[in-house]
């Protein structure tokens, strides 16, 4: 009997993840009220997973307004607001608003700091408004708004990842993050003296064909910044050479590519 009962748990996670993952996310979500069985296999992490790379090019993106206070989020059609779809909708986690700063987003996900509690790192989804608080036991010394930097990325076993790199003592230790294990790991990082001198500032990562990119500006001299890029196949990292702008003062944040296959949330910090 188990087995027949396994078999057929097997056959329809089959199904949902082969043929409902196609569906738009407002016909998933009326189908999780059919049984106890069709929530728990269309909530699960997987589907969510394989439905969003099935469904992110033809759906339409978002744009997620952040103020002290309120967090509205509107639709992007053919890459313009629709005014009328805004809704305010609140963060999981009592804090004040302005203690929100957002790292990164990919895959429907966002990751936001939480400054004063202390510094904690939030992963959230915005669209069902579940999160995960990735602190381990030692938050006070877990996340530097000033000095580390975080990426996303989904590997090949569909697992979601976060990389931290976390820069201490004049050194950087780099750690992931698995979603399905809920643990953390620690990686080998470069060696060398200027990776986690206090004159360069790491920017948030950002993920092209399973590479997720650092910039790594210097402070006073552009023309010594550089670019650390990470394989999430091999887990290892290498420094690239990336075109920086050496006739300005000042720093260079961040860069981007063009795939909106990957990038389901645009978010945008609004002062009053």
């Amino acid at each position: 009997m188990k087995y027949f009962v396994r078999m057929e748990r097997v056959e329809f996670e089959m199904f949902a993840n082969e043929i409902l993952s196609r569906l738009p996310t407002k016909c998933v979500a009326r189908l999780r009220c059919v049984s106890k069985q069709w929530r728990y296999e269309l909530s699960s992490h997987l589907f969510a997973i394989i439905h969003y790379r099935r469904t992110a090019k033809y759906e339409d993106h978002k744009l997620i307004t952040l103020t002290k206070s309120s967090i509205v989020l509107h639709n992007l059609i053919s890459g313009k607001v629709d005014i009328s779809s805004r809704k305010i909708i609140s963060f999981p986690v009592d804090t004040c608003l302005s203690n929100l700063t957002i790292l990164a987003s990919e895959y429907g996900l966002l990751l936001i700091s939480i400054h004063w509690l202390p510094n904690e790192l939030i992963l959230w989804n915005p669209t069902t408004n579940k999160f995960l608080n990735l602190c381990d036991k030692k938050p006070k010394n877990f996340f530097d708004l000033q000095k580390d930097a975080v990426g996303i990325y989904i590997d090949s076993s569909n697992d979601v990842k976060i990389l931290l790199l976390q820069r201490r003592k004049d050194d950087v230790v780099p750690r992931v993050y698995s979603r399905n294990t809920c643990e953390w790991k620690t990686l080998t990082f470069l060696k060398g003296p200027d990776y986690g001198s206090s004159l360069y500032w790491l920017s948030s990562g950002t993920l092209c064909n399973n590479v997720l990119y650092f910039p790594s500006p210097h402070y006073w001299t552009p023309a010594k910044s550089y670019t650390i890029a990470f394989d999430m196949d091999s887990e290892t990292f290498s420094k690239v050479s990336i075109p920086q702008c050496t006739d300005v003062i000042g720093r260079q944040s961040s860069f981007f590519f063009q795939n909106p296959q990957h990038t389901s949330y645009v978010y945008i910090w609004k002062h009053p």
